[in-house]
């Protein structure tokens, strides 16, 4: 009996040493558990692997289902929170390494493990061909990949040959995957294909809420991931919400409708609409509020590969393209659209930015005007014919097709202003706007003449490069034959050597800090506005709006931490 109890005591002593209590991340939220957050979005996921996806429609579910090692702040920089307890460099700074929580699980119950961390970036990031933008965003500025060392069960470091301040972020913002579920997919070379969203039943990951159903045009539900490594200062495990509901609706109008019935709990008002929310928000008792200028950007973006030679010629010429800018009346669009709530843009860097360069507007005061846009054509060879017809040094009149996503009044109005400003001076333009995510196949192809449309930013302009790089997979506006071999022809392809020191700048600023990494960018931002690679619209001020019974995390959301920032820490009455 006595040998029965002393085994029992072993066996119990055995399984409590198994038993290891996470390394929880401790917040100072004091909520109460329940509840579901209704939200809406005009557009359903494309597909939920979160290497492939390139449109805001997609990453926003992976994004909370899914985690990185490091979280974001409330000014948009990496901070503490996320799958690592702590990070730090080596003295010459050209290693950073990362000690993640220990004895935290995947949704599924398995254990996340330091070998997810290495797999993830060994197999899929860092390998040529795994992903839609490639390894290049990790590489330091002589091009190289960081080397990874496994260094202890809950410590990895990132070795690069030089220092790379873009390279750490990469690193630390990279959602991290399970090895035990997609391990199979990418040893058969079926990696691309999996996680679609047909699989909604496959998906795992580490973030607060798991996507359990998806009714393609009605609605994209997660549930609340039990095994989710955060707890509030009471001890309540996060997240408080039970589910997340995502409700596709047709356009931003129903949205807005939705919020107004009490069928919304949090909202991003446009600033045509925010008068009719802010006037009604006392009654309602909603919390409304604004911020500065968002850190995304809207812009026209014309394809100088287009496969029409006379349209590829016009967009290639700069005269044509400065004449574009001069016909976009952007005060009257901020006054008339956005009820003054909105800053012109005339690069892809706005003003409410610390590595903003004011030069721009004073050597380069692209301000609307007919009278310029008809001397910068007149300078690119253009003419007119007997109707006022604008027409090319061959003859032909110059008429192309413009889009935007269909729903986005914004865009739809500020498509049809282009559409009558053009035809002051003789261009025609057909403006049909489409559903979103055939817009980004088409951008994407490419297989577009123009097109208004909008990219997320973040604190530090670094963040485009997979938009400015020559091989940035959202290189859009001038793909090459190496990225698009089967839609761009070597015979069509030409790069521009505004083109090329651009990317230039972007490879220097890998290992640039301080004033250096600031001039890099003030250059960038001068070839932006003497080239005019894209034509800018309108950075919107942060709106936002949410009903008085939901609790954020961040009670004063700005444009590097919106409404859904650490959504684990939402609530609700």
């Amino acid at each position: 009996m006595k040998k029965l109890a002393l085994l029992l005591v072993v066996l119990f002593a055995v399984g409590f040493a198994f038993a290891q209590e996470p390394e929880y991340f401790v917040t100072d939220y004091d909520g109460k558990p329940g509840g579901t957050l209704y939200l809406t979005t005009t557009q359903g996921p494309k597909t939920l692997n979160d290497s492939w996806a390139q449109e805001t429609s997609s990453t926003d579910i992976i994004d909370i289902f899914l985690d990185s090692l490091l979280a974001a702040d409330l000014a948009g920089n990496p901070a503490g929170g996320g799958l690592a307890t702590d990070w730090w460099y080596s003295e010459d700074q050209k290693t950073v390494f990362f000690k993640i929580r220990d004895g935290l699980k995947w949704s599924d119950g398995e254990p996340f493990t330091i070998e997810d961390v290495a797999w993830t970036f060994r197999e899929i990031y860092f390998v040529e061909g795994m992903t839609a933008n490639g390894p290049t965003g990790y590489v330091d500025s002589n091009d190289n990949l960081p080397e990874i060392e496994i260094v202890d069960d809950t410590t990895i470091s990132f070795t690069w040959s030089t220092p790379s301040y873009w390279g750490f972020r990469a690193v630390a913002w990279t959602n991290i995957l399970p090895k035990h579920i997609l391990g199979d997919e990418v040893e058969n070379g079926t990696y691309k294909e999996a996680w679609t969203v047909d699989e909604i039943d496959k998906v795992v990951g580490m973030g607060p809420f798991i996507p359990v159903e998806y009714s393609e045009g009605v609605r994209v539900v997660l549930e609340r991931n039990p095994n989710f490594y955060a707890v509030d200062k009471n001890g309540v495990k996060l997240p408080y919400l039970d589910k997340v509901v995502f409700q596709i609706v047709p356009d931003l109008n129903t949205e807005l409708l939705k919020f107004e019935a009490g069928e919304c709990d949090i909202y991003g008002p446009t600033a045509e609409n925010f008068p009719r929310i802010a006037e009604q928000a006392e009654e309602e008792g909603w919390v409304v509020g604004t911020g500065g200028p968002v850190t995304g950007s809207s812009f026209i973006a014309l394809n100088l590969v287009d496969k029409d030679p006379a349209k590829r010629a016009w967009f290639r010429n700069v005269h044509f393209r400065r004449a574009l800018v001069y016909l976009l009346d952007r005060g009257s669009i901020i006054d008339t659209l956005y009820n003054g709530l909105g800053t012109p843009l005339y690069g892809p860097v706005p003003p409410s930015s610390g590595f903003y360069n004011p030069e721009i507007e004073e050597k380069f005061p692209y301000k609307y005007s007919i009278i310029r846009a008809r001397l910068e054509l007149r300078k690119g060879g253009f003419s007119w014919d007997n109707t006022g017809n604008l027409i090319d040094t061959d003859g032909n009149r110059v008429e192309f097709n413009m889009t935007t996503n269909v729903g986005n009044n914004v865009r739809e109005s500020i498509g049809n202003i282009m559409v009558e400003s053009a035809s002051k001076v003789g261009i025609k333009i057909n403006f049909v706007p489409m559903q979103f995510n055939t817009l980004v196949q088409k951008l994407l192809g490419p297989d577009f003449d123009s097109v208004i449309i909008g990219l997320t930013g973040g604190s530090d302009p670094g963040s485009g490069w997979n938009v400015w790089r020559l091989d940035g997979g959202l290189h859009f506006m001038n793909y090459s034959p190496e990225l698009r071999p089967d839609t761009v022809s070597e015979d069509i392809y030409k790069l521009f050597d505004w083109e090329k020191r651009i990317h230039e700048i972007y490879v220097e600023s890998l290992g640039a800090f301080g004033e250096d990494r600031y001039d890099l960018f003030a250059e960038f931002q001068m070839l932006c506005a003497e080239y005019q690679p894209m034509i800018y619209t309108i950075a919107q001020n942060y709106l936002f709006a949410h009903q008085g019974n939901v609790h954020l995390a961040n009670p004063d959301p700005n444009p590097f931490a919106g409404q859904l920032w650490r959504i684990y820490g939402i609530w609700k009455d």
